[in-house]
């Protein structure tokens, strides 16, 4: 069997089984990847919260290319190549900022938030200004979330729309703030990150005040009997309770599980941290789990929202960006403090970077192998089968 080659690699890979270790460290599968995945389909980029105003924009680094996000004059949300159309330059070189147009500092062209040339100084009076907008990207935003794609045709997002508003609606995430962020740069692969992310069976051993917040999660103790109970209490307060399920065709799943009795939020101590957030009223919402393949995660209590997208840069860097998330009308000193609001998922976050980065050096050396996952990480199986499906559509030989 030939597996000096990504279809060698693919018809090699047996499911249910870890992969082999051309996948985590190969350039040439990275490659594929961002060919197959990243550049296919829809990437998180942020929320409103980040760009409240008119003219307030961010850049968000993804492989190759910057993309500029910016609030239109009416609300409106849009993405554009960060390139110049006269020479190519950046126009944006702040990750974060203000413009009330789009200026391109090598030579001062002008474009107006919607990526319509202005201004082209100098060029001749016949010059065409309408033929040189910026090159639009696609994004999709729903309930605050902002998505966006660098294919020109991507997968249909209207069933994360459709599934995620229900879940989404409560928080209000165009009246949000963010109280923090955090970036983390990881000696990792991605997928080892979005594998960790779909099992608890590091989380008795590993996540201490996680497993002291959320029932269950340590494996060792029955959760349906609370769970349906919960669902109870949810649903009459109009919370959104049926889970989204993956499946091999989508790229999206929806879930909502119990806190433990007594817990109100994701807090060491399992008191709230800050105001209820948007339409809640009380702290008992319990936790909602979002995640969109191949980078967004997000877990909200009721009083606040944790954000998490992950950037793929090589084989073995992840950049991870972490945002937090609370009502608009909170306010730091009064209603929240910053330190207590992020210490839960500094925490918990930082175990699971030290582990992701313990197995990519383990899967470096000359003597690893895949193994089987147990049964309790099907949900890490059910992802490894969807990335082989979307990396099978690939159809050059690639060597190694």
């Amino acid at each position: 069997m030939n597996k000096a080659c990504l279809p060698g690699l693919l018809d090699h890979y047996q499911s249910g089984w870890s992969l082999e270790q051309p996948f985590y460290t190969s350039t040439e599968v990275f490659e594929a990847e961002w060919k197959h995945i990243w550049r296919k389909y829809w990437l998180f980029a942020g929320t409103v919260a980040d760009i409240p105003k008119p003219g307030d924009f961010f850049t968000y680094k993804v492989h190759t290319d910057s993309i500029i996000i910016i609030r239109g004059n009416n609300g409106e949300v849009f993405a554009h190549y960060n390139t110049c159309r006269h020479r190519g330059s950046l126009i944006c070189l702040e990750e974060a900022g203000h413009a009330a147009k789009l200026i391109c500092p090598y030579h001062q062209w002008v474009f107006d938030k919607d990526g319509r040339l202005l201004k082209a100084r100098l060029m001749p009076d016949d010059f065409d200004k309408a033929t040189h907008s910026l090159h639009p990207v696609k994004v999709e935003v729903v309930e605050g979330f902002i998505f966006i794609s660098l294919n020109d045709n991507p997968p249909d997002f209207a069933a994360v729309a459709k599934d995620y508003a229900s879940f989404l609606k409560p928080y209000q995430l165009q009246s949000s703030k963010v109280a923090f962020k955090k970036r983390y740069e990881l000696r990792t692969n991605w997928k080892l990150v979005a594998e960790n992310f779909r099992e608890c069976y590091h989380c008795g051993p590993a996540h201490p005040e996680y497993c002291s917040a959320v029932i269950g999660a340590n494996l060792r103790e029955p959760v349906e009997e609370v769970l349906t109970e919960r669902r109870v209490a949810w649903k009459g307060k109009g919370l959104a309770t049926d889970n989204i399920d993956f499946t091999a065709d989508s790229f999206h799943f929806a879930v909502r599980y119990p806190l433990r009795p007594g817990v109100s939020s994701y807090s060491l101590d399992g008191k709230p941290v800050a105001k209820p957030m948007g339409q809640h009223q009380d702290y008992d919402a319990g936790v909602l789990g979002l995640v969109v393949y191949p980078n967004f995660w997000m877990d909200a209590v009721s009083d606040y929202m944790w954000t998490m997208r992950l950037t793929a840069v090589s084989p073995s860097c992840t950049i991870i960006d972490l945002t937090w998330l609370v009502d608009n009308n909170a306010v730091e000193g009064i209603d929240y403090e910053t330190s207590r609001l992020t210490e839960f998922w500094k925490i918990t976050g930082e175990q699971d970077w030290e582990l992701c980065e313990n197995n990519f050096s383990g899967i470096e050396s000359s003597h690893y192998q895949p193994g089987p996952y147990a049964p309790v990480e099907l949900d890490v199986a059910k992802f490894v089968d969807w990335y082989i499906a979307r990396m099978r559509e690939a159809t050059v030989c690639t060597h190694f």
